[in-house]
């Protein structure tokens, strides 16, 4: 169980905040690295979360970011809310001096956040005074490989330790939704059952499209093969409406 008393500390970090300014279109040649990962929720079951960061220029430090957070389990289901802004590299935290902070800028200030550079694949979310959290909750975001439908066909190398995102467009109001067959080593650990998040700011709307999220961690070396069917469940003997595929090797 989660330490309640961290949760209500963290309330306005991290509560049920709305939307905030839409993400931009930043430049993918300039990006810098994509992490995922889930943060405490004061008010909701936790927050899945989808930070972009961004160069101003190519080999520059990190400047802009992109987020897409779903909040998990609220009164009115799950709502996802994206948002862009600055980042603040900054030197230090409260028990070390030396440390890497990536500020995320905000008009809000509870919508602000504060990642510790903990390594190479993970940022460690702190709180508002850069301190560590006290809270046994997942805080750490890390880094990832995110594959669309346009990826289909490809070859994919990730280390160990790495995640790999999955996200396919999906309307479920058409009674179509993906399903997963794999094959080959058990390269990969699926970290969560599929998620689907309708678009951004869409809030329950009849017929809305959205997309379906699958998470995995690169656990051990191999290779192993991803394949999603677009269908209708109940539909038997009928080829799938479309399908992706996707061979992934961990080194």
């Amino acid at each position: 169980m989660y330490v309640i008393a961290a949760l209500i500390a963290l309330g306005a970090l991290v509560g049920c905040a709305g939307p905030g300014s839409a993400p931009s279109s930043s430049d993918s040649s300039n990006l810098l690295g994509t992490y995922t990962g889930i943060l405490p929720c004061a008010d909701c079951a936790g927050i899945r979360a989808d930070l972009k960061l961004y160069a101003g220029q190519p080999g520059g430090e990190a400047s802009r970011y992109e987020i897409t957070e779903t909040y998990i389990g609220t009164r009115d289901g799950d709502r996802t809310f994206g948002k862009s802004g600055r980042v603040k590299m900054v030197r230090g935290t409260a028990s070390d001096k030396e440390a890497t902070v990536y500020q995320l800028e905000s008009d809000r200030a509870d919508t602000r956040r504060a990642f510790l550079r903990a390594g190479d694949n993970e940022l460690r979310l702190l709180d508002l005074e850069k301190r560590e959290l006290a809270s046994a909750a997942p805080h750490s975001l890390y880094r990832a490989i995110t594959l669309a439908e346009g990826d289909s066909g490809k070859a994919i190398d990730v280390s160990q330790g790495e995640r790999v995102i999955v996200r396919l467009s999906s309307n479920r109001t058409t009674g179509y939704r993906w399903s997963l067959l794999t094959s080959g080593s058990n390269a990969l650990t699926s970290l969560a059952a599929a998620e689907y998040t309708q678009e951004a700011g869409a809030d329950g709307k009849p017929g809305a499209g959205g997309a379906e999220s699958w998470y995995f961690q690169a656990s051990r070396s191999g290779q192993q093969e991803l394949r999603f069917e677009y269908r209708r469940p109940w539909e038997v003997n009928v080829p799938a409406a479309k399908s992706t595929n996707y061979s992934v090797r961990v080194r």
